[in-house]
């Protein structure tokens, strides 16, 4: 059952990139009688939860069907939508409701996105994806490509672009206060992925009955399920199934940064990572806990046609080992704290962005508080433009399914976005190696 269940997953997804699916046309239609859009649903528990209620917020959108992996969280997602038809195994929900559907969200583990995306893109769905849009470097340029073929409305789940805080972030840079830029950095430190307490090999154990583990896994090197070790939280501190700390919050720190300088398909030159010294054997199947990485990026506009550095740091603070003093490469430099005390923000935050310019710094914090800027030549602490109301991440995805309109984080740059990040977890299992990327083939020199 492993075996071909497996099998079965990885040809579906192969054949469906691969050619188009007769009878679906590139962008659809509302088809459901109520002239709603008619949406799918692959996850129904914690973050896909969140995505539920955010799209069907909207009221014009309908729940046609439910997915998941685990029967538990689809007994409540069906309780809320008792209408919706409910499936186990995704790429068959996909093939049963054919021209029912318009629409789907796809919001599991990261590992297990590429094989859903590729397969509902290629029936002409429109796509709404929790970030980052795929595991594997090699998916990215395959998911932009099925997007761009089928002519689909896509949206990559960064759902803080939508808010106040992130779109003045924007403006501050492509409004020119800053000047041209010169080198951004971006951080998280609040300690959300750790392995402390855990061990390899893990102790295996049975799966729960509400579970079909060989499903969750989705095409990844099989493995025994282990009691609180993967499903439903834990997955993302593992390479088979997570991309890191960075893969879960620098999708989120960079998106202002990348629309505001409108970097578009850019990537990066060249990158190099260094990360801390870990246990021995478990660097094989956990993501480092911290990392520090530079990414060397070309000339472009916004920075008058200057190369710029990318910086990322996600030193722990709660970690007693790793201090600011201790390790000072895997957190913000020195100046960045002494910007953010002399702004209206106070402190250093523990997730956030600095973008210097030449003529100022964005100051900004992950999420909830204004950003500002610092006038290099006066010291003058600005506010920034106003950028007035603007729907939800989710409820634009809606209108733009409904108006067949590009959305803010449409793949046609979001998987741009996708592969700088996967391209700092090849560095993180290269520590210390300058690694050449060419941005024009998607692949390393």
């Amino acid at each position: 059952m492993k075996t071909t269940r497996r099998g079965f997953l990885r040809t579906l997804s192969a054949a469906a990139a691969m050619a188009p699916v007769a009878g679906f046309p590139a962008v659809v239609k509302r088809r459901s009688p109520n002239s709603l859009l008619s949406h799918a649903c692959v996850g129904t528990g914690n973050m896909a939860w969140a995505d539920i209620e955010g799209l069907c917020s909207h009221p014009e959108i309908h729940i046609t069907a439910l997915c998941d992996v685990d029967s538990e969280y689809l007994a409540a997602a069906k309780s809320k939508f008792p209408d919706a038809r409910i499936y186990r195994h995704a790429l068959e929900m996909f093939e049963t409701e054919g021209a029912a559907i318009d629409s789907v969200n796809v919001s599991t583990p990261d590992h297990s996105h590429a094989v859903y995306i590729k397969d509902a893109l290629s029936r002409g769905l429109n796509v709404y994806a929790q970030k980052p849009l795929c595991h594997d470097l090699a998916d990215v340029r395959e998911i932009e490509r099925l997007a761009a073929s089928k002519c689909a409305v896509t949206q990559m789940g960064t759902q803080i672009a939508a808010w106040e805080c992130d779109r003045q972030s924007a403006a501050c840079i492509s409004s020119g206060m800053i000047g041209e830029v010169e080198k951004v950095w971006i951080f998280s430190c609040r300690g959300g992925h750790t392995t402390a307490g855990h061990v390899w090999p893990l102790p295996e154990s049975a799966p729960p009955p509400t579970l079909d583990w060989d499903e969750w896994l989705a095409g990844a090197p099989w493995r025994a399920y282990s009691e609180g070790a993967y499903h439903p939280g834990a997955w993302r501190l593992f390479r088979d199934f997570g991309t890191s700390w960075l893969g879960d919050m620098a999708l989120h720190l960079l998106s202002p940064v990348w629309i505001g300088m409108n970097l578009g398909k850019t990537g990066p030159v060249s990158l190099r990572a260094e990360i801390p010294r870990e246990p021995a054997g478990m660097m094989e199947h956990y993501w480092p806990h911290m990392s520090h990485i530079v990414w060397n990026m070309p000339g472009v506009p916004s920075t008058g046609g200057r190369p710029f550095e990318i910086e990322w740091c996600d030193g722990n603070l709660a970690d007693r080992k790793y201090t600011i003093k201790t390790a000072p490469k895997f957190f913000p430099p020195a100046f960045a704290r002494d910007l953010f005390a002399r702004s209206p923000i106070g402190e250093l935050p523990l997730q956030g962005r600095v973008v210097e310019g030449t003529e100022g710094w964005l100051l900004s914090v992950h999420y909830g508080v204004s950003p500002c800027v610092i006038d290099k030549r006066t010291g003058a602490v600005r506010p920034p433009p106003e950028v007035g109301a603007a729907p939800s991440h989710w409820h634009e995805y809606v209108n733009a399914c409904i108006a067949e309109t590009p959305t803010t984080s449409a793949f046609e740059w979001a998987g741009r976005l996708t592969e700088m990040v996967l391209t700092g977890n090849a560095a993180m299992s290269r520590p210390g190696e300058l690694l050449v990327w060419n941005a024009e083939k998607g692949a390393f020199a």
